[in-house]
């Protein structure tokens, strides 16, 4: 045999180590700032939603179009409809533990501490308009811009606290792929699975009647 064809398994294993090495370990996050912003989402996710008296977990579908329209519907383990929180910018309905409300924005009554544009941007990557300092509100960025945590001190004591973690590159936007909103009443954990950035959102998808999504059509 030949000493070409001797060193020929050699060289490739050599390659193959090469390349291993080069490649970026799993769930590191992409370094450098994002290409662009998202402006709305459709995507697929993991979600808990629990207060002191109910708890829903389970696969969830999300849509989310600035500035304040979103939908995040969990479903149970046969399809049904467990828990759906949605906003078409100027309503909220929340419904959960077999009770729908409907609230006006701005109504004192609104089980959640946070408002309609501040969710559209923590489920877009933490880019839209957040509230202004002069609220109290402080956040926390890495050096590429993207929002890690988020405070919101309120009168009534049910501070609202956002943690965003492990961005990952979509289609050139850096999305948070899991997100904790908690607010002293209520805590929502997101984990996405799939994701589809800047898709056509009719405003129909945000009505407030329950209906299910159809999922990401494009996911990176």
């Amino acid at each position: 045999m030949s000493l070409k064809k001797r060193l020929l398994p050699f060289l490739a294993a050599f390659a193959l180590l090469c390349g291993c090495a080069a490649l970026k370990p799993a769930g590191e996050e992409p370094a450098g700032p994002p290409k662009l912003k998202a402006s709305s989402i459709r995507a697929r996710a993991v979600v808990e939603i629990k207060r002191k008296t109910f708890t829903a977990a389970g696969r969830a579908a999300i849509l989310a179009k600035a500035p304040g329209s979103f939908r995040i519907e969990v479903f149970a383990p046969f399809g049904q409809t467990a828990a759906l929180i949605a906003s078409d910018g100027r309503r909220l309905l929340v419904d959960s533990d077999g009770a729908a409300r409907e609230f006006l924005w701005g109504d004192p009554e609104i089980p959640y501490s946070f408002g309609a544009e501040e969710v559209v941007s923590f489920l877009t990557g933490g880019q839209s308009a957040l509230s202004p300092a002069s609220s109290g509100a402080s956040e926390t960025r890495d050096e590429w811009g993207r929002l890690r945590e988020y405070y919101r001190p309120a009168a009534d004591g049910d501070a609202l606290k956002v943690t965003l973690t492990e961005y990952r590159d979509v289609s050139g936007a850096h999305i948070p792929f899991h997100i904790r909103i908690e607010d002293g009443r209520r805590d929502l954990a997101i984990k996405y699975t799939e994701v589809e950035i800047d898709p056509l959102l009719g405003d129909d998808l945000f009505e407030l009647e329950a209906h299910s999504d159809p999922g990401p059509k494009e996911v990176d």
